[in-house]
């Protein structure tokens, strides 16, 4: 199976342009930067041995960064990356990628008229009912991040609740079931009334299976 990258779009119109003092902060060098066209610049930065692309696009002022252990940190020296913006390759061309970055940059800037509003109501206990309740923003992209779930084994959707705080809503796409796959019979279950539910020690956090977005994730992982 072809090695998928996950690049992450930030809008740098509305960050802090004090990237250098940062970059030095993090101990983060670029070692290479190139003009790939008048609007479209690539600029390759190393830390630790580990060597972070990215792809800035002028006239859009959108800076697509590669995922890797460090995304935080270009987070904080460039602005926070939004999930409409995620793009997937298992090709790392130029020639590939660019198109794949216009293609989301188009489609935000035609996008949903509505802020995607979504709440995820899951289980008390077994046989309890689960819902999602949403706008119509808020479930076609769903829908959309659920196909990228399948086709590249993770999906990640920005959105908020009602009261206006916004998360990410992270979709794994887990093979098989518990009859067939060890990862299902590990997996901590859905139930989220403690009095009836608690998870045991050697139960898996669902999130230790995100692989692509692993570095994105705020959540404690202590649990």
């Amino acid at each position: 199976m072809d090695h998928t990258t996950l690049f992450v779009g930030i809008d740098t119109s509305i960050s802090i342009p004090s990237n250098m003092g940062k970059r030095k902060q993090f101990k983060i060098r670029r070692v290479e930067y190139e003009e790939l066209s008048p609007t479209v610049t690539f600029a390759c930065y190393e830390k630790q041995d580990t060597m972070v692309r990215t792809y800035f696009i002028k006239d859009a002022l959108i800076l697509f960064v590669e995922v890797t252990p460090f995304i935080q940190q270009f987070e904080e020296i460039f602005g926070q990356c939004q999930s409409e913006l995620d793009v997937f390759t298992t090709d790392m061309s130029h020639e590939t990628l660019i198109p794949k970055f216009l293609k989301v940059i188009a489609e935000k800037k035609g996008g949903y008229i509505e802020f995607p509003t979504l709440h995820i109501f899951g289980q008390k206990c077994w046989h309890d009912d689960a819902i999602i309740v949403g706008n119509n923003a808020a479930l076609i992209e769903l829908r959309d991040i659920i196909d990228k779930a399948i086709q590249y084994g993770e999906g990640r959707l920005g959105a908020s609740t009602s009261d206006g705080e916004g998360y990410d809503l992270f979709i794994s796409c887990l093979p098989g079931d518990p009859e067939n796959n060890i990862n299902w019979r590990k997996i901590t279950l859905p139930y989220h009334d403690k009095e009836m539910y608690s998870p045991s020690e050697d139960e898996v956090d669902p999130f230790s299976h995100l692989t692509l977005f692993r570095g994105l994730l705020r959540r404690s992982q202590s649990n």
